[in-house]
């Protein structure tokens, strides 16, 4: 008797078992079929119905980094600025390593104006990764229009280094140096540009000033 009770606790659980990893294979299958089609929808701009797509199976998923990255991106798309930024913040917490969340959220917060944030976002990428090329170019571009040349340039230097062939590394800090009195690194900076992009009017300018 005491076999077979030990037999039949055994059957159970081993039903409860296999019925468990039915449901959860059914639910990734469903899963990925919902976020294959979002992409789909999305790829044809058709932003609403890509949204809707991952909305039915969103209670479920709340937690799941890709499904934020995917809304924020798309709300984003959809003119929903707030809406795409509390995705893309909800991403950033679910997986707080991630530099591309933090980049994602900058274009529904340019669109916002919240050029503070965006300040913030780009120091997080950079504590995360300190050679990161959009997020030192861009603060280095925020520093140089509010006319803080020296942080400017710690930031526009860096890119510099690891990008010298690039248009708009050499621009920046072209003008960076102008401003800072440093005119024969200005100089060759503006050259680099008009060699990059013939007649470049920025360029130009900044090189007659040089001269």
């Amino acid at each position: 008797m005491k076999k077979f009770t030990y037999l039949s606790v055994s059957g159970i659980i081993l039903i409860v078992v296999l019925l468990s990893v039915t449901i959860m294979s059914n639910r990734s299958s469903e899963k990925i079929t919902a976020f294959n089609k979002s992409v789909a929808l999305g790829n044809t701009k058709d932003y609403k119905a890509a949204v809707d797509a991952l909305l039915k199976l969103y209670p479920e998923n709340k937690n799941d980094y890709l499904f934020n990255l995917r809304l924020g991106w798309l709300y984003y798309n959809l003119g929903d600025y707030k809406t795409s930024v509390n995705y893309y913040n909800t991403a950033i917490e679910l997986q707080k390593s991630s530099t591309e969340a933090l980049m994602g959220a900058v274009l529904p917060l340019a669109a916002l104006s919240q050029w503070n944030q965006i300040e913030q976002n780009y120091l997080k990428i950079l504590k995360l990764n300190p050679t990161d090329y959009y997020a030192n170019l861009r603060l280095g571009q925020i520093y140089l229009n509010r006319m803080d040349y020296t942080r400017a340039e710690s930031h526009l230097e860096k890119v510099y280094k690891n990008y010298p062939g690039e248009y708009e590394p050499n621009l920046s800090l072209g003008w960076t140096y102008y401003y800072l009195g440093k005119r024969a690194e200005a100089k060759k900076c503006f050259t680099n540009v008009l060699m990059l992009s013939e007649n470049d009017s920025l360029g130009v300018k900044g090189l007659n000033l040089v001269n």
